[in-house]
């Protein structure tokens, strides 16, 4: 009898730890935001909220099931629903600073709004995201936003990149980072010794031009046909508006003239031809 008793004390008492641990892990703020790769794509944690330093800030986020983020905005009539990287996730907009307004806010002042988008989730793995979610929320008559990118998506239409190489976490570490306290940073930490490279902060403009320079106008062009076409015939053609964001290169500042040019006519490019591509209503 006694022995049960204890038995049964050991049990509450481990059962309490455990909670105990968990609610310590979530009142945590990341390091680093937890995202992770699943078989298809890179995404946030699904229906969660959590905290993570940006810049030395915290910055708040809240997501659905899916691992959307959620942008509430109280009394919007309507619903836009957003896939792309970090750019159109917008990391260092955090939901403790609501005066604060994220782009597409800005662009959709009427709209609440769910991001799909996690860094180096680049296009063409937002288009295998595209395909679950209208799979399980179906897209049809939606209005659906796509972020491209021009600094880093360019490169990561290719059908060699791999977001593996950029991302630390599979989803059973990045669910485990929620239960365990520290664990998150062990796991970033021996990435960082598998030679994943995330969250660099140190310039590297000149080297991304160079890279850029070396694709050529003729290969980038083909990415970009290759992904349009993929992009003409996924679901987002179910939705009611589409509209498609585009950001400029960061590694533009610094370049010489005549590279800056070169550049320039790059990114233009892509914008008529996704433009003439008649898949969205607006660019």
């Amino acid at each position: 009898m006694e022995n049960k008793i204890l038995s049964k004390t050991g049990l509450m008492t481990a059962a309490i730890l455990l909670y105990s641990t968990e609610i310590q892990a979530l009142e945590t703020c990341f390091s680093f935001i937890p995202y992770a790769i699943n078989n298809s794509f890179v995404q946030l944690p699904e229906n969660k909220k959590f905290c993570f330093y940006f810049s030395n800030e915290k910055t708040q986020m809240s997501t659905n099931d899916l691992g959307g983020r959620i942008i509430k905005r109280e009394g919007a009539p309507n619903e836009i629903i957003a896939f792309g990287e970090s750019q159109l996730l917008g990391l260092d907009l955090s939901d403790l600073k609501p005066k604060v307004s994220h782009d597409l806010s800005v662009l959709f002042p009427n709209s609440s709004i769910t991001v799909y988008a996690a860094p180096n989730n680049g296009p063409l793995q937002a288009l295998q995201q595209i395909k679950k979610i209208h799979g399980l929320k179906s897209l049809t008559n939606k209005d659906i936003v796509v972020g491209f990118n021009f600094g880093t998506d360019i490169f990561r239409i290719q059908d060699h990149w791999n977001p593996e190489n950029f991302v630390p976490l599979n989803m059973t570490q990045l669910n485990r980072s929620f239960s365990i306290p520290g664990y998150h940073d062990i796991i970033l930490f021996a990435a960082r010794l598998r030679g994943v490279k995330f969250g660099g902060t140190k310039s590297n403009s000149l080297k991304i031009r160079r890279l850029y320079f070396q694709m050529g106008s003729d290969r980038r062009r083909q990415n970009v046909k290759n992904w349009l076409s993929k992009l003409s015939s996924s679901e987002i053609k179910l939705g009611k508006k589409r509209y498609f964001v585009l950001y400029p290169p960061y590694w533009y500042v610094g370049a010489g003239k005549k590279e800056k040019t070169k550049i320039e006519n790059g990114y233009f490019e892509l914008a008529c031809k996704t433009h003439n591509s008649g898949i969205f209503e607006e660019i």
